[in-house]
């Protein structure tokens, strides 16, 4: 038993040490990468042997302090951070100031010493960051140096909204039907104001080189309704190549509508949202398949790319709020008043107005094996009924072009959701 003990016990500790010259390995490959082929630098301070050596000094380090006491850890990393300095310190004369080498080297270091002591997926894990973010040099640059002061603010806000505000909300129910708490109501706001600015950075970092059908499905993500609205004015007057395209845009803005509203509903009530994967998506890929077809080459492809604002400020954020709490009283209110129904009739006024606040607040009730079918069938017709009111703004506001090939594809998805919704 004592010798299938040891065994075990080696075993593992061979894992851990695999693991940890694995990292070392990742990260040096990047890195020797980055300075020979990318930046053609012959000097280099640490490649893919190096790396791994660092590793195994955190991991020994960490081994042997373990058995002899702490200091040695301790002696370790002073050591391994005075060399690194003097390495720095070295460079810095020839007019190298950037540190992320250095900095890299020691969470080496201290990578080779988390996975001795075996928290190997948080390992990973980082590890996972620290190549995303040193091989992302570049097109970050690019990205930050591109950047607006308003989206600057963007960020600065989408912070205080999740980071800031959040934690200090009193967690408690009040208010009619005691619907209502400030600490979940403002996590739909962060959570929904998360995937727009996700999907307008996105298409920040995409730039003109989208095509009309992703940056139209990257505007469904910020909204589908503001994409809809811009592209029928943009292409009102203009001939059919450009409303075929404004059409295509339009088209994969409200399909990747329903995507969203699968995710939010997934991220709020998993069991609910598995009801609605078959039909949600099913409507999605009806609506990507008509884009396809209806898309083609043109010199107006990069048509609407200019839609897609800054979604987020602070005080967007307190409207949805405020919004969302109106919306989920008007669920409540159905609900006890008009029985069965009730779902139904706020998913379809709640449909003409936010698409999230609709199904966020629809997601949020308390979901039974009784009324999960019900629910369900309620997001998806507040979904038909957003649809149909997009129809209408492209019917009324876009041209004949556009109102003629977008049609097709309205038609389509209308289709499929009516088909759905009867036979959930």
């Amino acid at each position: 038993m004592d010798d299938l003990l040891f065994t075990s016990a080696s075993t593992d500790l061979l894992v851990r040490l695999m693991v940890s010259v694995g990292i070392g390995f990742l990260i040096g490959l990047e890195r020797e990468y980055a300075k020979r082929v990318v930046e053609k630098d012959e000097h280099l301070f640490a490649g893919v042997r190096t790396y791994t050596l660092f590793t195994l000094f955190g991991f020994l380090s960490a081994f042997l302090s373990d058995h002899y006491g702490v200091w040695i850890m301790a002696a370790s990393l002073l050591g391994f951070t005075a060399m690194l300095i003097t390495a720095y310190t070295l460079t810095a004369h020839k007019g190298d100031y950037g540190g992320t080498t250095e900095l890299s080297s020691i969470l080496a270091f201290l990578l080779g010493a988390v996975c001795f002591d075996g928290h190997i997926l948080l390992a990973i894990i980082v590890t996972v960051i620290i190549t995303a973010l040193l091989s992302l040099k570049l097109p970050l640059h690019r990205f930050i140096a591109g950047l607006t002061m308003a989206e600057i603010r963007a960020f600065i806000q989408f912070v205080i909204i999740s980071a800031v505000v959040l934690p200090f909300l009193p967690d408690r129910d009040f208010g009619p039907y005691l619907v209502w708490n400030l600490k979940d109501i403002w996590s739909m706001v962060v959570l929904v104001s998360g995937i727009s600015l996700v999907a307008f950075l996105f298409t920040k970092f995409i730039g003109h080189r989208a095509g009309i059908i992703l940056t139209g499905a990257l505007g469904g993500l910020v909204s589908s309704t503001a994409v809809t609205l811009g592209l029928s004015r943009q292409a009102h007057a203009q001939n059919a190549t450009a409303g075929r395209t404004a059409a295509v845009g339009i088209i994969a803005a409200c399909t990747i509508m329903f995507l969203r509203m699968l995710l939010e509903v997934w991220v709020v009530n998993a069991p609910l949202a598995t009801r609605l994967i078959i039909p949600l998506i099913g409507i999605a890929v009806l609506g990507i398949v008509v884009a396809f077809a209806l898309h083609r080459r043109s010199p107006a492809e990069e048509t609407g790319s200019s839609l897609i604002k800054n979604p987020l400020n602070f005080w967007m954020a307190v409207q949805f709020g405020l919004l969302f709490m109106a919306v989920q009283w008007m669920v409540a209110y159905a609900m006890d008043h008009i029985g069965d129904a009730g779902p139904y009739v706020a998913s379809s006024l709640g449909g003409l107005t936010d698409i999230d606040a609709i199904t966020l607040s629809l997601a949020r009730v308390d979901t039974t094996e009784a009324n999960s079918q019900l629910l369900a069938k309620s997001i998806l017709l507040a979904g038909l009924t957003n649809t149909v009111v997009k129809t209408l703004i492209v019917t009324t506001i876009g041209g004949p072009h556009v109102r003629r090939f977008a049609g097709i594809g309205f038609g389509v998805i209308l289709a499929g959701a009516v088909t759905a919704f009867l036979l959930m």
